[in-house]
């Protein structure tokens, strides 16, 4: 009888470890796709493009193309266009940091929310030179909404992102 009984024993410790050994790498994978589903280039609103990458504090967002707003040609004019690729850091409140290029310039540190579709973080905003608190919520695996945010995210205003699908 013992010997049945190891016999049993044995076949369903094989069992279990082959069901381990099929569905870790399944939970991995969910695990990996849940995590890199900010992972990507995304298109802003002014069709400006921004690249989100994991880095030591979560995700973090830099411009990777510029496109002049409607609003800041009709402020400073057509010829601005022309000095997209020397676009430098000009608002920001730090003099120290005012001539820093705006292209690859880090706009954005996320990091997982209390939902598995929020990610809360900080928004630098290169328009007016002040950085947000805010969130990015995963509406779908190729959209995210920004919500940036002032008092303590009483008031947040959002804006939608499409990724840019690698052709």
């Amino acid at each position: 009888m013992s010997e049945s009984l190891d016999a049993r024993s044995a076949a369903g410790w094989r069992t279990a470890a082959a069901a381990v050994a099929v569905m870790a790498p399944l939970a991995l994978g969910e695990a990996k796709a849940q995590q890199s589903v900010l992972e990507g280039v995304w298109m802003t609103v002014s069709q400006s493009e921004l690249t989100i990458a994991p880095c030591p504090e979560g995700y973090c967002g830099h411009i990777s193309r510029i496109v002049v707003p409607e609003h800041i040609i009709a402020q400073y004019g057509s010829d601005v266009v022309a000095m997209e690729s020397s676009f430098t850091d000009a608002l920001n409140k730090d003099p120290a940091l005012r001539n820093r290029p705006i292209m690859g310039l880090r706009i954005l540190t996320l990091r997982p929310g209390r939902q598995a579709h929020i990610f809360d973080g900080e928004i630098y905003n290169p328009e007016d030179g002040n950085t947000y608190s805010g969130y990015v919520e995963v509406l779908g695996p190729d959209v995210l909404k920004l919500n940036g945010c002032i008092l303590y995210n009483i008031i947040c205003r959002g804006e939608e992102w499409v990724r840019i699908v690698e052709q």
